[in-house]
């Protein structure tokens, strides 16, 4: 009997001892896992390659933060996957009648959304004037009235009170000299259109050509909408170029001339709708040495 007891008390403490090994290899490969997966997520945001975007404030919000709309690692997302994605969020942050912000898994966020190079960003204003840095907090989803975002949140060094600032990762802060001067010359923007035989837009676009006069020279480069697309005209007194007309219906809302450059032209930010729709995005341009083009997820590489 004595050596029954033994043996069954033997087996308890084996099977005990089994059970806690077993849970502390499990508990040591999950913490393995997720350590892999933060540091894919560091290597990721610190990519050394540039991003250039429009920054975003919560109107709602008094604190020390901006965000940045996201773009999914999937070039088509249908209905059925973005529900699905909405989904994975795990927490509530904010909410109030009309907007809502929930915290994204930072486990799956680069699974998702194209985090590369988003680490800090430098905040310019609508003249070009350092205002921030900011730092990556997290990804969220933006429930709002017009069109629900994905976004990355920043936090910066002050509230930000200007409009139309714009970001920059992976800059140094010094720009390139500006050989240009800029203006929202009406009669040229009409002289333009004339010649591409477009009608003016409306709702408000239809002045809103941006004409870069370059210094000592009789080039002009110019940012225009007709009634349904967007241009990007090249004039000279000898020549004139089309060097970019939107493929689909689309119209500038907003943009902005970055003092960096390729093949000698600046890239150019811009804000976009697609006309008599709620439809926005924006794009990054940049000259390919014969033709204005947008880059992959506004991304300089």
């Amino acid at each position: 009997m004595r050596t029954l007891i033994i043996l069954t008390t033997s087996l308890l403490i084996f099977g005990c001892s089994n059970r806690e090994t077993s849970s502390r290899l499990k508990n040591d490969s999950l913490q393995a896992t997720n350590e892999e997966t933060l540091q894919k997520n560091i290597d990721i945001l610190n990519e050394n390659i540039q991003y250039i975007g429009f920054i975003d404030k919560f109107y709602f919000s008094n604190e020390n933060e901006v965000y940045i709309e996201l773009y999914f690692l999937k070039n088509d997302i249908n209905a059925d996957e973005y529900d699905k994605i909405v989904k994975l969020t795990d927490s509530l942050i904010y909410e109030d009648d009309e907007n809502s912000r929930r915290r994204f898994p930072e486990s799956l966020a680069t699974k998702y959304f194209d985090l590369r190079g988003l680490s800090k960003l430098k905040i310019y204003d609508n003249s070009n004037e350092f205002v921030s840095n900011a730092d990556f907090v997290r990804v969220e989803y933006l429930n709002q009235n017009i069109s629900p975002v994905f976004i990355a949140v920043y936090k910066t060094e002050k509230q930000i009170k200007a409009d139309n600032c714009y970001g920059i990762s992976n800059f140094s802060g010094t720009f390139e000299t500006t050989k240009y001067s800029i203006t929202s010359d009406t009669s040229l923007t009409q002289n333009i259109l004339t010649k591409i035989d477009e009608k003016r837009p409306y709702y408000g676009l239809e002045n809103n050509g941006t004409h870069l006069y370059f210094s000592n020279s009789d080039t002009v480069l110019s940012v225009i909408n007709s009634e349904n697309f967007a241009y990007i005209v090249l004039t000279t007194n000898n020549d004139f170029k089309v060097l970019y007309k939107s493929s689909d219906f689309e119209n500038v809302s907003d943009v902005k001339i970055i003092s960096m450059t390729n093949n000698k032209f600046p890239y150019i930010l811009t804000r976009n709708v697609k006309p008599e729709t709620d439809v926005m995005w924006d794009n990054l341009f940049y000259y390919d040495g014969k033709n204005y083009k947008t880059t992959k997820r506004q991304r300089i590489e």
